[in-house]
């Protein structure tokens, strides 16, 4: 993996923890809170940005990454001119979050360099 690819994975991750600190508040916090939401839908976006911009190759290798549907995020969100729907934002971050973020650290930790431990004995 690239180092562009770990980069923007990182980057996705850290989309991903600050959606989920927003939205730890609670839902009645999301619905009546316009600063949460704008700040998790900033978030969604940025998601979906580093996602799209996340090389072919990375992409062909993790087919269970969602990759389509996060640019597509991306657009849906802003195209909805400044009044994307809370209920579909919350519906988004409870029910499929979870599972891209799983899938996403999957990712991650293959392409993690392996530790060399060198104070082992050899065998």
């Amino acid at each position: 993996m690239t180092s562009h690819d770990e980069v923007r994975l990182d980057e996705m991750l850290e989309a991903i923890e600050r959606t989920k600190g927003y939205v730890s508040r609670g839902r009645a916090v999301f619905f009546s809170d316009y600063d949460t939401r704008e700040l998790v839908i900033h978030h969604l976006e940025h998601l979906s940005e580093s996602a799209d911009q996340a090389s072919q190759r990375i992409k062909r290798a993790n087919p269970l990454v969602p990759w389509q549907d996060l640019r597509e995020l991306r657009t849906r969100l802003i195209h909805q001119y400044m009044r994307p729907d809370p209920a579909a934002v919350w519906a988004f971050v409870r029910d499929r979050l979870p599972k891209i973020e799983r899938q996403l650290r999957r990712v991650r930790v293959a392409s993690s360099p392996r530790e060399l431990d060198l104070d082992s004995p050899k065998k």
